[in-house]
């Protein structure tokens, strides 16, 4: 690498990057210098369900086997890929996905059974004698690589060694985080009012919503759904700190994000779950010299 080996949350973080640059064209946007950065020994394998709608990486690292799941695609009402991938989101019924306990997100694990039959034969290929498996994701990815880890788990007894998610939304009510937590070494980032993490809303966040003036009403109408997160928070500030849970956190990061909401501030949510090079997760977990002449990151104090 022609930079020293990042902290291998960075690298994770890179490896993300990676994974969201993937398109339904079957080739990577722009992800210098993040491959490099996440320390792949090989160029990865890239993985997409028939339709397009959901993808990852699966490479070798030095550390073993890294498996990077696509977020959703940036939204665009001319791309049907797009369009399709967004409805799975919506789709946020709870359902019965036996042998997995508890219920989860109908949506997600419909896109992660899509990519089952290409993923496990090349997971299975790949992971002979390659020691650890990680599984990490932004966004939807997040949330897919936490079903995945269960999934292969209770199918296949293929235990993943750690997982990592930056801004992912809940996949799965309170049984299924019990078992998942009580199996796996999951870190779960999310940074500042980064709405994602707080998606499916839950009652309490709906109720807040629900004060705002003239479309408040708005949000009573919508059905919530009380999934719960899972993993260690490491919940990057306002002022860029990496901080540990805590009792009043959650409620003040919903109060927050309800003020931007009542201010209109889209713009400030939305680039609070980019990744890249300048965004707040980037600039907390990773150091400034990956980026080269981008290392320019705004500042994350508010």
């Amino acid at each position: 690498m022609s930079v020293a080996s990042p902290p291998f949350d960075c690298r994770v973080l890179c490896a993300s990057v990676v994974g969201d640059a993937i398109r339904s064209s079957g080739i990577f946007d722009s992800v210098d210098p993040y491959c490099e950065a996440a320390g792949f020994l090989q160029a990865p394998a890239m993985i997409q369900d028939p339709d397009g709608i959901s993808a990852c990486l699966l490479g070798r690292i030095p550390e073993g086997m890294l498996l990077a799941f696509r977020g959703t695609l940036p939204l665009d009402i001319h791309d049907i890929d797009s369009l399709l991938d967004w409805m799975e989101d919506f789709d946020a019924d709870p359902i019965d996905a036996p042998p997995l306990p508890g219920l989860v997100h109908q949506g997600f694990w419909e896109d992660l059974g899509r990519l089952w039959p290409l993923l496990l034969p090349e997971l299975q290929r790949q992971k002979g004698g390659c020691g650890k498996l990680y599984l990490v994701g932004h966004s939807k990815g997040g949330a897919l690589a936490n079903l995945a880890a269960m999934r292969l788990w209770k199918e296949h007894g293929i235990e993943a060694d750690s997982i990592y998610t930056f801004g992912a939304p809940r996949c799965g009510d309170a049984v299924f985080a019990a078992a998942y937590d009580g199996q796996f070494e999951c870190f779960r980032y999310d940074y500042a009012d980064d709405i994602v993490p707080h998606l499916p809303p839950r009652v309490l966040f709906l109720s807040l919503l629900s004060l705002l003036p003239e479309i408040g009403d708005v949000f009573l109408t919508l059905a919530h759904r009380e999934y719960a997160a899972v993993g260690t928070l490491r919940f990057i500030d306002w002022e860029g700190k990496i901080v540990g849970d805590s009792p009043n956190l959650e409620f003040k990061r919903m109060l927050r994000l309800t003020e931007l909401i009542l201010e209109r501030d889209w713009g400030a949510i939305a680039r609070d779950h980019q990744i890249t090079c300048g965004s707040g997760y980037f600039h907390s977990v990773c150091p400034s010299d990956i980026c080269g002449a981008r290392a320019d990151a705004p500042s994350v104090t508010r």
